[in-house]
This record gives C-alpha cells, sequence and structure tokens, in this order.
C-alpha cells in the first residue's frame, strides 16, 4: 500500500513506475530512515546504511544532493561514492549549503558541499564539451 504522503523531504534515486501518477520508491541510502517513513530496511550495498521501503504515489520530490549536475565532480572510489563539485556557476542551487566565490574567478561561485550518493550527472552533454556538434 502506498503512503499518502511522501515519506522523504528529497530523493536522488527515485524509482517510479510509469502510470499516472506514478508509484515511487526513493532507493537513496541513508544513516537512518525519516520518522515518517513506515518500513526502513537496511541497503543491500552498504548494511551500514538504510533505504526507506515505502511507496508513494505522485511526484517524488526534489533531488537532494547540492547541485543539481556537473562537469567537474572528484569522488571518492566507495560505492556509491562521497563527490564534490568543482563548477563555477553564476549561482549556486538552492540546496547548497556552503556557496562561495571561485579564486581564480571571484564573480563566479563554488558549492563546496559533499555528497554521499550516486554520481552526479554532466551539466553539458559530452559532444559539446568535446567542442563536437
Amino acid at each position: 500500500m502506498a503512503a499518502k504522503k511522501r515519506p522523504w523531504k528529497c530523493c536522488d534515486q527515485a524509482v517510479c513506475t510509469r502510470s499516472i501518477p506514478p508509484i515511487c520508491r526513493c532507493m537513496d541510502q541513508v544513516f537512518e530512515c525519516p520518522s515518517t517513513c513506515k518500513a526502513c530496511g537496511p541497503s543491500v550495498g552498504d548494511p551500514s546504511r538504510h533505504v526507506c521501503q515505502d511507496q508513494y504515489v505522485g511526484d517524488p520530490g526534489p533531488i537532494c544532493r547540492p547541485w543539481e549536475c556537473c562537469d567537474s565532480p572528484t569522488c571518492t572510489k566507495s560505492n556509491p561514492p562521497t563527490c564534490r563539485c568543482g563548477d563555477e556557476v553564476d549561482k549556486c542551487a538552492p540546496t547548497c549549503k556552503t556557496c562561495l566565490p571561485s579564486r581564480p574567478r571571484p564573480s563566479r561561485r563554488v558549492c563546496l558541499d559533499s555528497y554521499f550518493g550516486p554520481f552526479p550527472p554532466a551539466c553539458t552533454p559530452k559532444a559539446v564539451a568535446a567542442g563536437g556538434n
């Protein structure tokens, strides 16, 4: 049975059906499930982490990571990794907690937050970044 209210505040690894409205689960690995989660189980990949097993009918909600995408990530080799993003941007995402001026270009900003989770998607398509069409 699906929850009437979304049991998580944000989700980076949503798995949803293609139905309208979708039925979603959030597969984010966390140290502790939110109190609104009714069925919290250990992560298969890392037993020290947990995954909320609840299902929710509707939009899975906003992302958790401090940036939407990243062209210059630095990540650990753990699975899942802990990542930071070195992209210089005009304005940091609202989810970024520590946004500071870039050292080489103070008019640009860099989010210094680190994030434990899936590798962030690229902002620029590879063909464009490589100078292709």
